[in-house]
C-alpha cells in the first residue's frame, strides 16, 4: 500500500490511496493506540494539541501515568474488560486525563480491542472532551450529594461485613453518627437478635459472586433503643474496582410491618371467630365436625386405626337457671362449665360447644373403654360441683352419652347421632 505524505496544509494521497495516519491526525477526536502492556504506540495530532504534549513525550510511556489517581482503579478494570473481549467496542468510560500543564481534563473514552488482530495488535482508545454538565454529572461531589439525599439508607460494606461508607440518611433517620460506625461491623446498627441473620445474608452475597443481589429484613436499633423494621437490598460489587464492596440499601418499613401485623391479627381473629364459640372459646359445632372428620381420615391410613370415640354432654337443670336468674347468669354458668370440661380432658382431646347447653368431646386417640369410663365419671363429678356466679348458686349437673365406632366404617354424622341418642338414653335412666 502506498503511503501518503502529510503536511501542515492538508492531506495528500499517493496513487489515490489515503494515508490512514494522516486521516487519524485530522479527526476531531483524541485518539491513542496502546499495546498490551499499556504503552502508548501512537497519538493523533488532535490529542497532542488539546492536551499540550509533543508526540515524543507520549509515545513509549504508560497510558496509566496520565490517569487521575481517583480514576485509576476504574480505568484498570475497564482496560482488563476490553482485553478479554477482542473486537468489541467497549462502554463509554468517564475519566480524567492529565494535561501537559498538570491540569485534569474530563474525557469520555471508548476502547476497541484489536490485540488479536495481527495487523494492529493494540487497543484503540477514542476520547472526546466532556462538557461541564457531563463532567459535573460524574463528579464525586455530585454523586455523594445525590446519595445523601436519597430516602433510603445506603451503606458500603467490605467483604467482611464492615461499614466502609454510610450516607447521611443513617444519621438523619436512625440517629447513628457515621464517624462511630464506619470501620465497624454492620451488627453495630442492628438489633442483636438479627445479627446471625445478617451474617448469613452477607455470607450468601459474598459466596454468590459478582453482582449477585438478595433481600433481607433486618431490624435497625437506634441509639435511643428504638427498633426499626428495615428491608435491605444487597448487591455484591466486590470485584468492581470503583466500589470494591457490597452495596446495602435499606428502607424503613416499620409502618408497613405494623400494618401487616394488624392485618395478620385481624385475619387470625376472623379465623378464630369462624371456628370457635364466642362465649366459651371452645370450638363450635362446625369445627368440631371437621375435627371428627379429620381424625377419621387420618387414622384410616394408620396400621391399627382403632375406634373413634365421642362424648355428648347435656346440662341438667340449666333451663331453670336461665328462667330464674336470667341469661347473663346462664352465660356465666356456661363459661364455668366449659372451663371445667376443658380441665377434665387431655391435650389430644377436643372439647366443643355443640349448641345451647350441649357440649361434645372427641377423644384424640380412640381411648380404651376403661379410659372413657374414667373420663365420664370425672366430667360428671366436676360439673356437679357447686357453681356460684355473682353470689348466686347455680345447681346444674350433666348427662353424658358415649359413642364408639370403628374408624374403618365410621361416618361423622352417624357417630354424633349415636352419641346424642346415648345421652338421651342416659337421661331416661336417671
Amino acid at each position: 500500500m502506498a503511503v501518503g505524505n502529510v503536511s501542515g496544509d492538508g492531506m495528500q494521497a499517493t496513487d489515490g490511496v489515503v494515508d490512514p495516519w494522516a486521516l487519524l491526525d485530522r479527526l476531531p477526536e483524541l485518539i491513542a493506540v496502546i499495546d498490551a502492556a499499556g504503552l502508548v504506540r501512537y497519538v493523533n495530532r488532535r490529542l497532542c494539541e488539546a492536551m499540550g504534549y509533543v508526540e515524543d513525550q507520549l509515545v513509549g510511556s504508560n497510558i496509566f501515568d496520565y490517569v487521575h489517581p481517583d480514576d485509576l482503579a476504574y480505568m484498570a478494570w475497564s482496560w482488563e474488560t476490553r482485553q478479554s473481549r477482542p473486537g468489541e467496542v467497549g462502554m463509554r468510560v468517564h475519566a480524567r486525563g492529565r494535561n501537559a500543564d498538570g491540569s485534569w481534563r474530563p474525557v469520555e473514552i471508548v476502547g476497541l480491542s484489536l490485540l488479536d488482530d495481527a495487523r494492529v495488535g493494540a487497543m484503540v482508545m477514542t476520547m472526546r472532551d466532556l462538557d461541564d454538565g457531563a463532567a459535573l454529572a460524574d463528579s464525586p461531589a455530585r454523586l455523594r450529594s445525590m446519595i445523601d439525599r436519597t430516602s433510603d439508607v445506603v451503606i458500603l460494606l467490605d467483604a467482611d461485613g464492615n461499614i466502609v461508607f454510610a450516607n447521611r440518611r443513617l444519621t438523619s433517620h436512625f440517629g447513628h453518627d457515621n464517624d462511630r460506625v464506619v470501620g465497624r461491623p454492620l451488627d453495630v446498627i442492628l438489633d442483636p437478635a438479627d445479627a446471625p441473620a445478617a451474617r448469613s445474608w452477607l455470607d450468601e452475597l459474598v459466596a454468590a459472586g459478582d453482582r449477585a443481589a438478595t433481600r433481607a429484613r433486618l431490624r435497625v436499633r437506634d441509639p435511643g433503643g428504638g427498633v426499626h423494621q428495615v428491608e435491605w437490598h444487597g448487591t455484591n460489587q466486590i470485584d468492581d474496582p470503583l466500589i470494591g464492596g457490597i452495596i446495602a440499601s435499606g428502607r424503613d418499613i416499620s409502618a408497613l410491618v405494623a400494618m401487616e401485623s394488624q392485618v395478620q391479627a385481624q385475619t387470625e381473629q376472623l379465623a378464630h371467630a369462624a371456628t370457635h364459640d364466642p362465649l366459651t372459646g371452645l370450638v363450635n359445632r362446625s369445627a368440631f365436625i371437621d375435627a371428627c372428620a379429620a381424625q377419621i381420615a387420618a387414622r384410616r391410613a394408620a396400621t391399627d386405626p382403632g375406634d373413634v370415640v365421642v362424648l355428648f354432654c347435656d346440662l341438667d337443670r340449666f333451663k331453670a337457671v336461665n328462667d330464674t336468674h336470667g341469661h347473663d347468669v346462664g352465660d356465666r354458668v356456661l363459661e364455668v362449665v366449659a372451663a371445667r370440661l376443658q380441665a377434665c380432658v387431655r391435650a389430644v382431646d377436643v372439647v366443643g360447644r355443640y349448641g345451647g347447653d350441649e357440649f361434645t368431646v372427641l377423644l384424640g386417640d380412640g381411648a380404651s373403654p376403661s379410659t372413657v369410663t374414667s373420663l365420664v365419671a370425672r366430667v360428671r363429678a366436676r360439673i356437679d360441683e357447686p357453681i356460684t356466679v355473682d353470689g348466686i348458686d347455680a345447681d346444674v349437673g350433666v348427662t353424658v352419652g358415649v359413642a364408639r365406632a370403628g374408624v374403618a366404617t365410621a361416618e361423622v354424622d352417624a357417630v354424633l347421632r349415636a352419641a346424642d341418642q346415648a345421652m338421651y338414653a342416659a337421661k331416661r335412666r336417671r
